[in-house]
């Protein structure tokens, strides 16, 4: 393990995950959050597990790819291979159901969730750009969107960060950086390989107050805000196709189907994966918690949930 990094926790099926493979995990102040292929696992603070299904939540489908801890709430949604399930809120007492159409929302077949600086909720979809919860700021309005009208440079959104006052969006042809609007115009700086962008499918994003950050499907992608640079195995990249990113302080970590690696300070740390105590080598999800000067950095695998420790 890299210095400072321990192995907390795995844990599987057999201890109560709803489903071998992790999706997303969000952590809040009582409960973690953690959508499978098959439901939803709450792990509350005390150790106990639950599972928040179809028969007990509004969730309509199993598959849970995407949810947001925002303060109280939850924000989340769910998938069978054909339908989109809609976005669903919790905040800790009862639910509400938003849908496309008749709530504003440009689509029920959400890809990702962000919360930004603001604690402003951004939902990004498979074809129908993203959109922005607005009723706190506006009660006539639940959601304003983002499109490539407007500016997006593809409606097909994969993931999403934030900086103070940026926005970034990772799609399947390139990335936009947004900034607000000036008056009637959006505000979009958008990169491709038109303008250096190494490749413009976009799997992952993690952005940093100096760079930023972008998987893809042959390397990592680094922006030091003048130009963009491709990372590979030639630089000590364990595999080409990042498939999750997530930011601790300066450092990044990042999963793809060879483990998870470390890289800090511009050089990466071997990986590590089955054979340190992980349940499977692939990576698909990564979060990290930071409380005071120690984090925990979740790590959702094919094959259950690990728990690191970072002091």
């Amino acid at each position: 393990f890299p210095p400072g990094i321990s192995l907390e926790k795995v844990i599987r099926e057999k201890d109560g995950l709803s489903h071998p493979s992790v999706r997303v995990v969000g952590v809040g102040k009582e409960m973690t959050f953690v959508g499978t292929d098959r439901s939803l696992t709450v792990i509350r603070n005390d150790g106990k597990i639950s599972v928040w299904n179809t028969d007990n939540s509004p969730l309509k489908y199993q598959r849970v790819p995407a949810l947001v801890v925002r303060g109280s709430e939850l924000w989340t949604t769910s998938r069978n291979p054909v339908s989109g399930g809609g976005t669903v809120r919790w905040d800790g007492l009862q639910w509400q159901i938003f849908e496309e159409i008749k709530d504003d929302m440009q689509s029920n077949y959400v890809s990702c969730f962000h919360v930004d600086d603001k604690n402003r909720l951004w939902l990004g979809t498979d074809d129908q750009g993203v959109n922005s919860y607005d009723f706190e700021t506006n009660p006539f309005k639940k959601f304003g969107y983002l499109a490539t009208k407007k500016g997006l440079i593809d409606m097909r959104v994969t993931s999403m960060g934030s900086r103070a006052g940026e926005l970034w969006v990772g799609t399947l042809g390139g990335i936009s950086v947004y900034r607000g609007r000036d008056g009637e115009k959006y505000l979009f700086t958008n990169y491709s390989r038109a303008n250096g962008l190494p490749a413009e499918t976009v799997t992952s994003l993690a952005v940093g107050p100096d760079r930023a950050y972008a998987g893809c499907s042959t390397g990592l992608m680094v922006f030091d805000g003048q130009a963009w640079k491709m990372l590979t195995p030639a630089e000590g990249l364990a595999d080409t196709w990042v498939q999750a990113l997530a930011m601790d302080g300066k450092n990044l970590w990042i999963g793809n189907k060879k483990g998870l690696q470390l890289y800090s300070e511009g050089r990466f740390f071997p990986p590590i994966g089955l054979a340190d105590g992980f349940p499977s080598n692939r990576i698909q999800c990564l979060t990290v918690n930071r409380v005071g000067t120690s984090a925990r950095i979740y790590v959702g695998t094919d094959q259950g949930l690990v728990i690191l420790q970072s002091n």
